[in-house]
């Protein structure tokens, strides 16, 4: 089957004939890489697929989706966590002013930015963001569980009161959904194991893990007898741009978190890639790669 030429107002999909999530057009092609390289390494991935028109100009079928699905504010959906989180118990100001705060904080601001342009003092900007860290991070799940057919592990340096730790990241390649992130003193085969078991809790089936050539990498698949791929460029470049987005909110402190308990920085680590996967418009999608409501149902049984 061939595509017919995009600029003519049609594109076209990928869909999985088993229900699962279509992929999105710029993945056609690494994606159908990857899915001869499993079937030379002799991993299993999701069945051949067809390719299908959302029938609508310039759209895809999953941005078609997200459309009908409706565009949020920023702060609507961050005002929906915190009606069923309650991290703000005392409202002296005004809860409005705290999740744009937060908003305003997690885009690039500064605590002291964010409080000249909301009229209130910084601590209570800094205090808004700590308590939503908290109560977002008290579950523990980034991603709702679902079938997932690769993920890009990878891990990068940062720099805790200038002591050098190593921040880990789990990215699901079609729907660019951070999965899970870790902060340790040390990498090594064992951590990488630790790791991917909390990733595993995010996955249905058995995904195929998309890493560089890191020896503890090999050792870790080996000891859990899960199928992996040596990609260094390419799909696994979607873990890559979220370091860097990362990396780009840091920027403001110089890559350096300054804090007597690193695991403030894991929470503000976190409260970051919630905010990447249910808040912040993803350039492929024109929407946040994740559904914060899926997100909402599977959390709230576990906190009540």
């Amino acid at each position: 089957m061939t595509l017919r030429n995009a600029s003519k107002g049609c594109c076209y999909q990928e869909k999985p004939q088993n229900n699962r999530e279509p992929l999105h057009a710029h993945h056609l092609k690494p994606i159908s890489i990857l899915s001869k390289l499993c079937s030379r390494e002799g991993l299993k991935t999701f069945p051949d697929t067809v390719r299908i028109s959302c029938g609508v100009s310039g759209l895809s079928y999953w941005q078609y989706f997200r459309k009908r699905r409706g565009n949020m504010k920023s702060e609507t959906i961050i005002y929906w966590v915190v009606s069923a989180l309650k991290p703000f118990r005392r409202n002296k100001i005004p809860p409005e002013k705290k999740i744009r705060g937060v908003e305003l904080y997690l885009r690039g601001l500064s605590y002291r930015q964010t409080a000249r342009i909301l009229k209130i003092s910084h601590v209570t900007v800094w205090e808004a963001v700590q308590k939503l860290a908290e109560a977002v991070y008290k579950p523990k799940i980034l991603a709702v569980k679902k079938q997932r057919n690769f993920i890009a592990v990878d891990e990068t340096v940062i720099k805790i009161n200038g002591k050098k730790r190593y921040l880990w990241a789990a990215i699901d390649v079609e729907s660019k959904e951070v999965l899970a992130v870790w902060i340790t003193t040390v990498r090594n085969w064992w951590v990488a194991r630790d790791f991917i078991l909390v990733v595993l809790k995010s996955c249905e089936g058995q995904p195929v893990f998309l890493v560089d050539r890191a020896s503890w990498y090999k050792s870790a698949f080996k000891s859990l007898r899960l199928g992996y791929l040596h990609v260094t460029f390419g799909p696994r470049n979607s873990v890559e741009r979220w370091f860097r987005t990362l990396k780009e909110r840091t920027k403001r402190f110089w890559n350096n978190f300054r804090g007597k308990d690193w695991r403030r920085v894991h929470r503000f680590v976190f409260l970051f890639a919630f905010w990447y996967n249910f808040v912040r418009i993803h350039s492929s999608f024109g929407d946040p790669p994740g559904d914060v409501t899926e997100w909402l149902q599977e959390v709230m049984p576990q906190l009540s």
